[in-house]
């Protein structure tokens, strides 16, 4: 070690050392750029830009060893033989070009490519080196120190080796930084441990042949071969980075335009890629050149993508924070061209964006838009994968029919805005009770079904009993007050139907259907209840259903019949006008009460229809009648909510030529207060035709007095259970004074309804009720039985004897 010092500080111009270093510098920094290009291309350019690599590395390093050379001061003259000289120069050449062309070799054994080709040029060094020493002719005697030899040329073969270890394919600054350093140590290192190793005896008895070249020339020589080589590789490698920048920049331009991310990728390593794909992933450009693409990024793709015979996949991209994006992947391959090896670009678009979307748009389809809760098309689904699931366990299935009671009066009340706000409400607040073994689904307006699954339970009493737990959590949910408005609050209850399968149904359509049946029992019992199914239901049902058919066939083929009661004034019994009501007597059934068949009319819409032919009936009757006596006639809940109703009034009135003063339409006050405003409107358009309007049952509602105020009443009816009372009860006595009282203050007319007996016919004569009707004056009959009444002084169809005047009193309708 103190030899080589020694050599260095001693035997050698530092001047000249640091001008060969800077030298060999130059030339190994252009050669790094001319071994960046030579990595890349096809294999006619690579051997051409090998050859210039080669040809620059190798002169620069064989300038730098001649230079270094004249920096040394041997003490006696030194000449050069020409042959051995020049022959150094084409070792320096050859052995930096086919060690260069090693490194540079692609595929699955990289690092050993690469350890190779530097040791090829580091042991092309050391023969460049001692060649060119042997071609030194001094008088003299030459030896060397092996050891320092050997060592010397170890050292420059590592450092070689390590020098394209370290700079890869010369890709980035970094790698060429690495290479360029330790490459120029491998030279420096080999050259100066050597020369501490050079030992010159003098011996002006040693011959020195004449044809040498002096130093001076090889100065000249040395620095001529070192510029020519230099420049010719710095301009090459200058002109064809700026034409590969020109295009690189083109390229990254249209790939910076691109809104996928775009990675470029040569031999498996990332060699470039757009901002979109630095966004992506969270990158900087260093932190992903030479990286394995599909190793790093996308590792979970399919081997076919990988090998090039699959060019589109959908796959997760992976991050460094091990979080995974959902991208569609598409594969292009560029072959090789004077520019670039092959290339492989890897298109990227983040899915997210889309599986939002497709997800949303499951989620629509698969739920109410409104509630948040599924709808009836994935409730079905649902219900038949529990259903086949019980078939397989055995264990049974509840559904469950949830319908709010009395929420029209809340959307008729407060609008629609307001019913839609306390449907979603209920909704997010039964989305609460969702759990693995309850699902709730909206199937349309307030009608909400449960499918309720008993893990665990077999025995019947567990099952009612989860069922009803199950069906109280409902209940007490939907109790809670609703927020309308600053002043007002909505507080709803439920009906709920119960059905559990196999036991009341044998398929989804008949457990639904069983379920619906006791929910619409729980119905007619006042509602906020739980009913289970029972077998009676389901002939309840099929009797409605009958007696909805034989109904609409006795309106087509005219089977109905209206029959008539009168109503008399309180004082003299003298009929004033009468009630039509209607009367069918059906072949299978017999005679159906109004009760009955009514309801049915009404759920099933015969009403409307029927109600029409009622009034068309009634007032052609009526029209036809010789004294001009009043008829009333019943509307219907359902017929108040019809806007034609005022037109069907006018039609009937206009086709019978019946005076609208003599007609008088009965509301009743829970028929009102459905839709008040429709209601007022209809009604007020009614009487705007001369038609009267009568309020019946008054004081059966929750709303009379402000009834009375907003709506356009004629008459007051006081229903017939306050009549019926009126004797030995003082309540119903008081209720029915304070109804007379109340009329009168009011300018209305009043009349009693279902008088019986002489006591309740005293009571309201003596409390001023002016107007009377009930069994005591008449019972319900065909118009035939009163003929006497409304056609007096004729003789009754088939006869010739006429009617007595004073048969519209009392006394002769008891005698018909």
């Amino acid at each position: 070690m103190y030899k080589i010092y020694d050599c260095l500080t001693n035997q050698h111009d530092l001047v000249l050392v640091l001008i060969a270093i800077a030298i060999g510098l130059g030339g190994i920094h252009t050669a790094f750029n001319l071994y960046a290009r030579a990595c890349i291309g096809r294999w006619q350019q690579k051997i051409a830009w090998l050859f210039l690599t080669g040809v620059v590395t190798g002169g620069g390093i064989w300038a730098t060893h001649f230079i270094a050379m004249l920096a040394y001061d041997p003490i006696v003259p030194v000449g050069y033989e020409p042959g051995l000289t020049a022959v150094s120069l084409i070792i320096a050449i050859a052995t930096t070009m086919i060690g260069f062309a090693i490194a540079s070799v692609a595929g699955p054994h990289l690092v050993l490519s690469r350890v190779t080709g530097g040791l090829v040029v580091g042991l092309g060094i050391s023969a460049m080196h001692f060649t060119g020493m042997s071609a030194m002719r001094v008088p003299g005697i030459i030896s060397w120190h092996m050891d320092i030899v050997i060592a010397s040329i170890i050292m420059g073969a590592v450092f070689a080796m390590l020098s394209l270890w370290f700079a890869e394919a010369a890709r980035t600054p970094r790698q060429k930084l690495y290479g360029k350093a330790s490459l120029t140590v491998a030279v420096a290192t080999m050259h100066f441990s050597a020369m501490g190793g050079f030992v010159v005896t003098p011996d002006p008895t040693v011959p020195v042949p004449a044809q040498l070249i002096s130093q001076h020339y090889l100065a000249i020589g040395v620095a001529i071969v070192a510029t020519l080589l230099i420049a010719i590789g710095f301009v090459t490698a200058l002109v064809d980075r700026q034409m590969r920048a020109h295009v690189s920049n083109r390229m990254r331009i249209l790939g910076d335009s691109a809104i996928e991310a775009l990675v470029l990728t040569q031999n498996g390593r990332v060699v470039d890629s757009n901002e979109s794909f630095l966004r992506l992933t969270g990158s900087k450009p260093h932190e992903i050149l030479e990286q394995d693409f599909l190793a790093r990024w996308l590792p979970d793709t399919p081997p076919a993508f990988q090998t090039g015979n699959l060019n589109y996949v959908e796959t997760s991209l992976r991050l460094d924070d091990q979080k995974e994006l959902p991208v569609e992947v598409i594969r292009r391959e560029i072959p090789a061209d004077d520019i670039s090896d092959d290339t492989i670009i890897y298109g990227l678009r983040d899915l997210r964006e889309r599986y939002a979307a497709e997800k949303h748009i499951r989620f629509l389809a698969e739920h109410d838009s409104l509630t948040q809760l599924l709808n009836r098309t994935t409730f079905n689904d649902r219900l038949g994968e529990a259903l086949a699931e019980s078939d397989e366990t055995g264990i049974p299935t509840t559904v469950m029919c949830v319908d709010f009671d009395h929420f029209k009066e809340l959307n008729d009340s407060f609008g629609h805005i307001a019913g839609d706000h306390a449907l979603r409400e209920l909704g997010e607040r039964l989305s609460k009770l969702v759990t693995d073994e309850v699902t709730i689904a909206r199937v349309g307006g307030d009608e909400f079904v449960v499918l309720l699954h008993h893990q665990g339970r077999t025995k019947a009493t567990e099952i009612n009993a989860h069922s009803q737990e199950v069906a109280q959590q409902i209940l007490d949910c939907i109790a809670l007050p609703i927020f309308i408005n600053q002043e007002n609050r909505a507080k709803l209850s439920a009906s709920i139907g119960v059905a559990h399968y196999p036991v009341d149904g044998a398929d989804a359509e008949s457990i639904l259907f069983h379920a619906d049946l006791a929910m619409y029992r729980v119905k007619q019992s006042g509602g906020n209840d739980v009913v289970f199914y029972s077998s009676e239901m389901d002939e309840e049902y099929r009797f409605k259903r009958q007696m909805a058919s034989n109904l609409r066939i006795a309106l087509e083929n005219r089977q109905l019949e209206l029959y008539y009661q009168p109503q008399c004034h309180a004082d003299d019994e003298e009929i004033q006008s009468f009630e039509a009501l209607l009367r069918w007597n059906d072949p299978e059934l017999g005679q159906v009460s109004p009760g009955r068949f009514i309801p049915i009319a009404e759920e099933t819409g015969l009403i409307i229809p029927l109600g029409e032919w009622v009034l068309r009936t009634a007032c052609m009757e009526a029209a036809r009648w010789k004294k001009p006596l009043g008829i009333g006639v019943n509307l219907s809940a359902v017929q108040l909510q019809k806007h034609e109703l005022p037109d069907i009034v006018a039609s009937v009135l206009a086709e019978s030529g019946l005076d609208p003063k003599r007609l008088e339409l009965e509301v009743t006050e829970t028929a009102l207060i459905h839709n008040p405003a429709r209601s007022m409107k209809i009604l007020s358009d009614i009487k705007k035709l001369g038609v009267r309007i009568a309020m019946d049952d008054f004081g059966t509602g929750y709303s009379s007095l402000a009834t009375l105020q907003n709506f356009p009443v004629d008459r007051i009816k006081i229903d017939q259970s306050f009549v019926n009372k009126l004797v030995g009860n003082v309540q119903a006595g008081a209720i029915v004074r304070a109804v007379i009282n109340l009329s009168r203050d009011l300018a209305l007319d009043v009349i009693a309804e279902g008088v019986e007996t002489d006591e309740q016919a005293n009571f309201l004569t003596d409390h001023d009720c002016r107007a009377v009707q009930g069994y005591k004056y008449g019972y319900p009959r065909p118009i035939a039985d009163y003929w006497h009444i409304v056609h007096p002084e004729e003789p009754v169809p088939g006869t010739t004897e006429p009617v007595v005047a004073e048969a519209n009193r009392h006394s002769g309708i008891e005698t018909v």
